[in-house]
């Protein structure tokens, strides 16, 4: 196991690409997000562990989205210039 998840745009383009291709409309980024939803709905109501709570596991993952688009979005903001400020005080000068 790597320990965990790996994201890359190289990854998200090869999904999006299978999705295409299964169906034109998933071109369209929410249409997409709707197939991903879905997909792990599917996913879930087939496991068969008894002691999987199913709808807690929904949960935590909706948790697990938000932290993502949070720190994604983060990352894409530009950076702020360094505000340091340098010189010399005199006294009586301000």
């Amino acid at each position: 196991m790597s320990g965990g998840i790996q994201l890359s745009s190289e990854l998200i383009s090869d999904v999006k690409d299978v999705l295409v291709k299964h169906d034109a409309s998933a071109a369209d980024e929410l249409m997409t997000t709707q197939y991903l939803s879905a997909i792990i709905g599917f996913v879930l109501a087939h496991q068969t562990n008894p002691g999987l709570d199913k709808r807690g596991f929904l949960n935590d993952l909706s948790t697990f989205m938000g932290q993502v688009l949070d720190q994604v979005e983060a990352d894409m903001k530009p950076q702020q210039a360094s505000q340091e400020a340098f010189g010399i005080w005199k006294p009586g000068e301000g």
